[in-house]
């Protein structure tokens, strides 16, 4: 723990100062509609909005919980945050032109436009709760522990002191420009945020010997062992990751939870796009950023806390504890900036983010459907701040950044696959997508309070087979959707085949093929190029060339198929 410097306090008193004035830049622009409040007026750029997407997953939490992962189950550990790139790229091929079509505000606004009757009404109005106010004030409350657990780590200033000034003016920016500000004030966020990391991971890495010294320090540490270096499992006893959790973040993970076709921050992003190409490539961008090539400085950051530091308890605090022990006075003012404003460019988007729900979905839908627009933008302010209060009292609650991340994907684990299905399957209907939230929910925290010793994977595939078996039997026992509201939503989406009631301007069929040949080529040009990059850096030189080409070869396919 060290005292920061005036050097450090000014660093960080400047850049908090940056932030905030950015914020502030488009308030006036930001009150002409909620449609530019939430989503920008759907006039953003992709180069914008996928530095914004990375951003946002650039919280400070993410690095803290890289650092436990790689400290409890060494470099295998991270495929629970890698296998979302399968997500990700599927997103991108598959469902980014699809959302920018639909032309909605939120994802929950679809409902009305994919179901019909009351069953539509009633499922928008829980999805309203369920991710405006469940998860937006879940997800910033294990943000709000990240930066205490950072703080707590390394200085001794006031951590509560701290954490209302940077809310307060994250707070402030985000009431007055809406959309606008967050994604402004992202931009700068993000760069700055991923040189702080990489000057961290020099340090870091020059404290232990090099990487040399980093590879040679871990084979040998007598606690440790080559193991922890390794990308996959071993499937043998002394593997650090056990085969079972590899097997379900690689096969079940990637789709079994809430961003199965884009999740609430995301969307919202490809719903503010110019247009589709823009939708497309701004979460193409963000797919590489976030799961290729940030990522990097934290693994080795980590690697090199495990070697100075040893096994601990809670693993997580190794990150701030490296701040504190590598970083000379200025450089640590600087790299703890960097991590308070990847706090807050998180905090600003889920405020945000769950004001649209809140106010598009159940107090514009159900309370007051006719007002003025400034009215609407008075009451998204409103919102953002009682849901500010509620993730300050659930982050009280928690102890674990990792371990909310992964009862928050179990918990929506079983419904992943109801909203991929929707898109494509006519058969679908509300009462498939609200039994699926239910059950899962019901499931993992059930699982979690009576069966708290079992693994994460034992709990999120109970949770997933048990939703899954629930979802379909509802589904085949209640009527579908109306052909009527079938053709609408065909027509508008450009999608045809069975069960879409004849609906011309599209091929769901040719469309599914091509993003699915899309999606296959990305994938394996993003994971070659993370573990290129990865067997570089730990001395691999031969594997790391061969991934390399492997990556610039598919990445070449990709950008060919996608300019034809």
């Amino acid at each position: 723990m060290r005292a920061l410097t005036p050097l450090d306090l000014g660093v960080i008193i400047a850049y908090l100062l940056i932030v905030f004035l950015l914020g502030l830049w488009a308030t006036r622009k930001a009150s002409a509609s909620i449609e530019h409040f939430f989503i920008g007026g759907r006039s953003m750029p992709w180069w914008l909005l996928g530095v914004s997407m990375a951003a946002t997953n650039f919280s400070i939490d993410t690095p803290i919980s890289v650092t436990g992962f790689v400290g409890r189950e060494g470099i295998g550990g991270v495929w629970f945050f890698w296998s979302g790139a399968i997500s990700a790229v599927l997103v991108t091929f598959l469902f980014a032109r699809l959302w920018r079509r639909a032309a909605v505000i939120t994802d929950a606004e679809l409902i009305e436009l994919r179901y019909d009757g009351r069953a539509a009404a009633g499922l928008r109005l829980f999805k309203g709760f369920y991710f405006g106010v469940l998860f937006n004030a879940f997800i910033m409350g294990w943000v709000f522990l990240a930066l205490s657990k950072v703080l707590g780590g390394l200085t001794d200033l006031d951590i509560d002191m701290l954490l209302w000034i940077t809310t307060g003016l994250a707070f402030i920016y985000t009431v007055a420009s809406g959309f606008y500000g967050v994604v402004i004030t992202d931009f700068f966020q993000y760069f700055i945020a991923v040189l702080g990391a990489l000057l961290l991971a020099i340090f870091a890495v020059a404290e232990v010997g090099g990487l040399s010294g980093l590879v040679e320090g871990l084979s040998q540490h007598p606690q440790i062992g080559p193991r922890v270096l390794d990308f996959l499992p071993s499937f043998s006893e002394d593997s650090a990751l056990p085969a079972s959790a590899f097997l379900t973040y690689l096969l079940v993970q990637w789709w079994a939870h809430k961003y199965a076709d884009g999740g609430g921050k995301h969307i919202q992003r490809m719903l503010s796009a110019k247009n589709e190409d823009h939708a497309v490539a701004a979460t193409l961008f963000f797919a590489f950023a976030n799961y290729a090539l940030q990522i990097w400085p934290w693994i080795l950051t980590a690697l090199a806390a495990l070697l100075l530091f040893g096994p601990m308890t809670d693993p997580e605090l190794g990150y701030a504890m490296m701040m504190a022990r590598v970083l000379p006075s200025g450089l640590l003012g600087l790299v703890l900036a960097c991590l308070i404003g990847a706090f807050m460019s998180t905090i600003d988007t889920h405020l945000n983010l769950g004001a649209s729900y809140v106010v598009n979905d159940i107090y514009k839908r159900f309370i007051r459907p006719e007002a003025e627009a400034r009215h609407y933008v008075l009451i998204s302010r409103l919102v953002m701040a009682g849901l500010l209060i509620l993730a300050v009292l659930l982050s009280k609650s928690m102890t674990s950044v990792g371990g909310a991340w992964k009862f928050l994907l179990t918990f929506s684990s079983g419904a992943g696959l109801t909203w991929i299905v929707r898109w494509f399957w006519w058969r679908a209907n509300a009462w498939t997508e609200l039994s699926g939230m239910i059950t899962s929910g019901v499931v993992a925290t059930y699982l979690q309070i009576n069966h708290g010793d079992w693994g994460y994977a034992a709990k999120l595939l109970t949770t997933v087979g048990v939703t899954t078996a629930v979802w379909l039997i509802i589904t085949l026992a209640t009527p579908p959707t109306s052909l009527e509201q079938r053709r609408r939503f065909a027509g508008r989406l450009r999608l045809s085949g069975a069960g879409w009631g004849g609906a011309e301007g599209g091929s769901s069929l040719r469309f599914l093929a091509r993003a699915l040949g899309l999606w296959l080529l990305a994938v394996i040009a993003l994971f070659s190029l993370n573990f290129a990059l990865g067997a570089l850096l730990l001395g691999r030189h031969q594997l790391g060339l061969w991934l390399l080409a492997t990556a610039l070869l598919s990445g070449g396919a990709v950008a060919r198929f996608i300019r034809a």
